[in-house]
């Protein structure tokens, strides 16, 4: 692989990553907020999540530095190889995200406290 298509590799990576957070976790997010009557904060987002963003994008690293042994492996994956990262950015964004993010627990158990009021009155 050359420099060039390394770098074009973490860009997909990246551009992947952030294709699930701007279209799918903070309209997500948003939509959890509104529903707690709570406005959405980017600041206090990123607050609860910089770890698990920054961690994502660290196993993007991984890969990138690993992807000369699977394509010693598997040669005729460089045809795609900068799909596979797009790919890889998006659902890895997705699997740690929605299992490490602290500010969707926040929301949620906003909502299940606001919810367990209503339901005692």
């Amino acid at each position: 692989m050359t420099t060039s298509l390394y770098l074009q590799c973490a860009l997909m990576f990246i551009l992947g990553q952030a294709i699930d957070l701007f279209l799918i976790k903070i309209p997500e997010y948003r939509e959890l907020f509104r529903k707690a009557n709570e406005d959405f904060n980017w600041n206090r987002y990123w607050k609860s999540d910089w770890n698990v963003i920054i961690g994502t994008l660290i196993v993007g690293a991984v890969l990138i530095v690993g992807a000369d042994q699977i394509l010693k492996l598997k040669p005729a994956v460089l045809d795609y190889i900068k799909w596979v990262f797009a790919g890889a950015g998006a659902i890895g964004s997705a699997i740690i995200v929605s299992q490490w993010s602290k500010c969707k627990k926040y929301i949620i158990d906003i909502i299940d406290k606001k919810t367990n009021i209503a339901d005692n009155k």
